[in-house]
């Protein structure tokens, strides 16, 4: 029963973290919106033969209506107006939910935009992404609930370089194009 209220309030405290940050962000202009990082530590186990200069990724799970299918309809036009910038940015939407079908994830992720790339994570892939790319992830039988940011990884010497995470919503467009500008992709 104790555990039960403690991931209860766990939960409850998550929630009302990815309620209030993007509620606040105006406060701090261009800065609240993503968070500038160059972490080359990370296990990027899908990108192994990706030959992109940068790519896009997002982790949710297929089903999920409260945070991926909001999001997702709200990125992929935009992801049509950034590719005018910088056509050959892949988007890679990585299932955080090992426990659905394989075969779900790329129609799902293709369900937004063609080109978007579906990725499915068994669940010791789904541990280490949890820990390299520091993601919010509570679950209980049904739903699970989990950070909606999107990462922003640049190939460096033969790998991938996480530089930067953009945390509100909707995601800022034009510091997106600036971001890839500056690191001329």
């Amino acid at each position: 029963m104790k555990q039960k209220i403690a991931g209860v309030i766990l939960l409850l405290v998550i929630l009302s973290l990815l309620i209030f940050f993007p509620l606040t962000a105006h406060l701090f202009g261009d800065k609240g919106h993503s968070v500038k990082i160059d972490k080359s530590d990370i296990s990027v186990p899908f990108l192994e033969h990706e030959k992109a200069k940068a790519v896009f990724v997002y982790f949710g799970y297929v089903g999920c209506t409260t945070i991926c299918v909001p999001t997702l309809n709200d990125f992929a036009p935009m992801y049509r107006r950034i590719q005018k910038h910088a056509p050959d940015i892949p988007f890679y939407f990585v299932n955080l939910n090992p426990t659905q079908p394989r075969e779900w994830v790329e129609p799902f992720a293709k369900s937004f935009h063609p080109l978007f790339h579906g990725i499915y994570a068994t669940k010791t892939e789904v541990e280490q992404l949890e820990r390299d790319f520091n993601l919010a992830v509570t679950s209980d039988n049904e739903e699970m609930s989990h950070s909606s940011n999107l990462f922003l990884l640049v190939r460096e010497h033969n790998h991938y370089v996480l530089k930067r995470i953009y945390i509100t919503h909707p995601y800022p467009e034009q510091q997106i194009i600036n971001d890839l500008e500056i690191l001329k992709l």
